[in-house]
């Protein structure tokens, strides 16, 4: 068997990144949406969302590279290969794009072309996606609904409390208004807990950057950090995610040692490499590699092997479609100690339409696995041709 094709699809929607004051839902950015298809000879497919700059990613896959190993394209790098030897394909496209990959935009796109070919390999096994992983200990997974903080504490405790509602086990709430100010930030933390009550769990992603997209960035001193942290404690959130610079590990660790709010973070890192580092710095209660970012699945198989060795807690990060939903679950599934899913509630049209609501909580408020050979999910080609671009 062959890799045929490697493919970025940009799709447009009408959907602008967008909260509100009420509890009425939130909006991921629905204006684009990048898409990968690894296709093979055999006729296996494999989809995968690839959360990064749209446009520059078609050029990155799709375009015409320089015609030396370094300065390749991902679809020179891959067509005509081995769509099994999913390690070998990962090192050959790392190498090939290194001059001006390694992380970023670069190793974005590998991601998904990497969650592709994992998808391949399992249907061309006729297993389930996460019988190559390891195997699944648990069928189905409890969900926390991930959004967007309101603008309001009101509106954050109205929102909690419909989630609750409709069944979720937790909830986190980041961006937004979060961290432009902090009596506000605390009056909304303390409308949260007594909305969702002393049992169940909430968290707080203030992100480190997440105030630059209204202005001027405005990093938070390491003092600012602790001071965060000091500030949210007295209503126990499960965690606060991704508030450093993610460059710095130091800074990571020392806020966490001194922190009484367990701290989770890796949805901004790459490669096994920055992860060891990191891990092994102890920057973090909670370990969150992103599968559309961190390298694919098979950087996350790693993450997951040294996690286990240091006795550290994976929660992946997936604020995307039902495909990354899809490959967060068949992993989290493996683990020792499965916790969450991240299921993202304030999906545009776009991003829905991508698989059709494909996957939907459970009464018990679990996502169960999908069933069949592969990712168990599909796309709705017709919704991607009826969006898809040329370009941004």
């Amino acid at each position: 068997m062959k890799i045929t094709q490697v493919e970025a699809l940009l799709l447009r929607g009408e959907q602008a990144y967008q909260t509100h004051a009420s509890a009425d839902e939130a909006s991921d950015l629905g204006q684009y949406q990048m898409l990968v298809r690894v296709a093979t000879d055999e006729g296996l497919t494999g989809w995968s969302d690839c959360e990064t700059l749209g446009p520059a990613a078609i050029a990155v896959i799709n375009g015409q590279g320089l015609g030396v190993m370094g300065f390749k394209t991902m679809r020179e790098l891959l067509v005509g290969r081995d769509p099994l030897a999913v390690e070998a394909n990962w090192d050959h496209a790392y190498i090939g794009s290194n001059y001006y990959g390694r992380r970023g935009l670069a190793m974005q796109c590998l991601s998904a072309i990497d969650n592709c070919l994992w998808s391949i390999r399992a249907q061309a096994a006729g297993l389930p996606l996460h019988s190559l992983l390891g195997g699944a200990r648990v069928d189905r997974l409890p969900a926390y609904a991930s959004t967007l903080y309101r603008d309001t504490p009101a509106g954050n405790a109205e929102a909690a409390r419909g989630y609750l509602a409709r069944g979720f086990r937790a909830i986190k709430f980041g961006w937004g208004v979060l961290g432009e100010d902090p009596g506000r930030d605390v009056e909304a933390a303390a409308a949260i807990r007594e909305a969702i009550g002393p049992e169940r769990d909430f968290m707080l992603d203030p992100g480190w950057y997440s105030v630059a997209w209204k202005g001027p960035w405005r990093p938070r001193s390491e003092r600012d950090n602790h001071a965060l942290c000091q500030r949210f404690a007295p209503y126990r959130p499960l965690w606060l995610e991704d508030f450093i610079h993610p460059e710095d590990y130091e800074q990571y660790a020392r806020v966490r040692a001194a922190s009484p709010v367990p701290i989770a973070a890796g949805e901004q890192l790459a490669t096994h490499w920055d992860f060891e580092r990191f891990m092994r710095g102890r920057g973090s209660d909670f370990i969150q590699p992103d599968l559309s970012r961190c390298g694919g699945l098979t950087v996350a198989r790693k993450i997951v092997a040294l996690a286990e060795q240091l006795g550290q807690e994976v929660v992946c990060h997936s604020w995307l479609s039902d495909l990354l939903h899809g490959y967060s679950l068949h992993l989290a599934c493996t683990l020792a100690r499965p916790r969450f899913l991240e299921f993202n509630v304030s999906q545009s049209p776009l991003t829905r339409g991508i698989c059709g609501g494909a996957l939907s909580l459970n009464p018990d408020g679990t996502v169960s696995l999908p069933s069949g050979s592969g990712l168990g999910l599909s796309v709705d080609e017709d919704f991607i041709r009826h969006h898809r671009v040329a370009s941004a």
